[in-house]
């Protein structure tokens, strides 16, 4: 385990060292103050997103702040007003006077450097997994309990060790969190955040994607989103793209477009699989993955969790798995193929047989035995939840 006394002076500047320093041991905790982060800065989305939002429509004067990594902006990051932002180091500065810590991953790029919990503060962890489909933390296959930790798993434990409470939308979510965190925190079932948007609709945020990418109102939106494989081979995605849009312009009798969103681990691999065309557009750069949800007419994915959020919209999902039985064996699954509402498809060929016998009714019929099955809770009011959830706990713990 990492030494939690081990002072920071070395990995930064001493004048930044010394306001860390001030802020961690002599300012004290500011009671109103919540710090945010997600995909360790990488801009503004995911159940924080959804929190803070609710925080900014009450307006009860919280010191709201997102840490951002170097490489964004409030502009790029789609950052509102009425939320501050600190990147880099001053991040350690923030959390130091912060009464709670909402994250959806972890702290760890900002733990190396000697960040440390303050006994007065919450810290809320948001997993991002969601209704997760592939097997996560220790139920992976590569976990060796025995084995000498590298730095990276000390910093993992590390975070896990800080956390306070895990919100959960489901039952079936308790396991993998236990596992996830290393039976620490407090899992309180509040629901997703993230899915308020897919729930209750946003018609805005349709409007802001569209305007972003110049789609016109009379073209419907498919969005492909896979996770990565741990050979991060791209052979896993290639679709006769052409195809299955001009499948579904034959079966609606309407153009359409098609939104590539590769795992952030495949960032800019998107051009060496897609056709270099209008309709296909690479949306890996966009701030957040709910909007493109909210905004897509149908979704392909795979084992991502993304298909999960996406199924509380109601509209057509599909699961590509051209490496079903490999992933199986190498990784796993928490549920069956037969388990999940979704058609899946090995090949184009089985995908496209999919798309043109889509029974919408039955599908439809298939997603609510599926999320009564497990348990769900997702509604569309889960950020209220959480919201109050921290208020009454920010109020007890002094």
């Amino acid at each position: 385990m990492a030494k939690q006394n081990e002072e920071p002076k070395a990995k930064m500047g001493k004048k930044m060292w010394i306001r860390w320093f001030i802020s961690q041991y002599i300012l004290p905790v500011k009671k109103n103050k919540i710090v945010f982060s997600q995909f360790g800065g990488k801009g503004y989305g995911c159940n924080p997103r959804a929190i803070c939002d609710e925080f900014l429509r009450r307006d009860e004067g919280y010191d709201l702040v997102w840490i951002l990594g170097k490489s964004q902006t409030r502009e790029k990051a789609g950052i509102p007003d009425g939320v501050r932002t600190v990147t880099g180091d001053l991040s350690m500065s923030e959390l130091a006077t912060a009464k709670v810590w909402i994250n959806n991953i972890h702290f760890n790029f900002l733990l190396e450097k000697g960040l440390k919990k303050r006994p007065q503060t919450i810290y809320l962890n948001t997993f991002h997994g969601g209704i997760t489909i592939k097997n996560e933390g220790t139920d992976k296959h590569t976990y060796k309990p025995n084995k000498k930790l590298s730095k990276k798993e000390q910093m993992y434990r590390l975070d896990a060790s800080y956390v306070d409470y895990i919100t959960s939308g489901c039952d079936m979510e308790n396991h993998v969190l236990e596992e996830f965190f290393f039976g620490n925190g407090e899992i309180v079932k509040l629901g997703d955040a993230r899915t308020d948007m897919l729930i209750n609709g946003a018609p805005e945020i349709e409007k802001k994607v569209r305007e972003f990418y110049q789609i016109s109102a009379d073209t419907k939106i498919a969005i492909y989103a896979p996770t990565f494989r741990s050979d991060m081979k791209l052979n896993w995605y290639q679709l006769n793209y052409e195809e299955i849009l001009d499948t579904l312009e034959k079966e609606t009798k309407s153009p359409w477009v098609m939104l590539i969103r590769l795992h952030p681990r495949l960032a800019g691999q998107t051009k060496k699989i897609v056709p270099d065309s209008p309709h296909f557009i690479d949306a890996g750069n966009y701030p957040d993955m709910q909007e493109l949800s909210a905004a897509s007419d149908l979704m392909i994915s795979d084992y991502s969790s993304v298909i999960t959020d996406f199924m509380f919209t109601r509209r057509p999902a599909y699961m590509y798995v051209p490496d079903l039985d490999q992933y199986l064996k190498s990784r796993g699954l928490y549920f069956t193929m037969e388990e999940l509402p979704f058609p899946y498809a090995r090949t184009t060929e089985e995908l496209i047989t999919c798309m043109k016998e889509f029974d919408q009714r039955a599908y439809e019929g298939k997603v609510d035995q599926f999320i009564e099955k497990i348990g769900c809770i997702n509604d569309g009011k889960s950020a209220k939840r959480i919201v109050d959830f921290l208020i009454e706990k920010m109020n007890q713990k002094k």
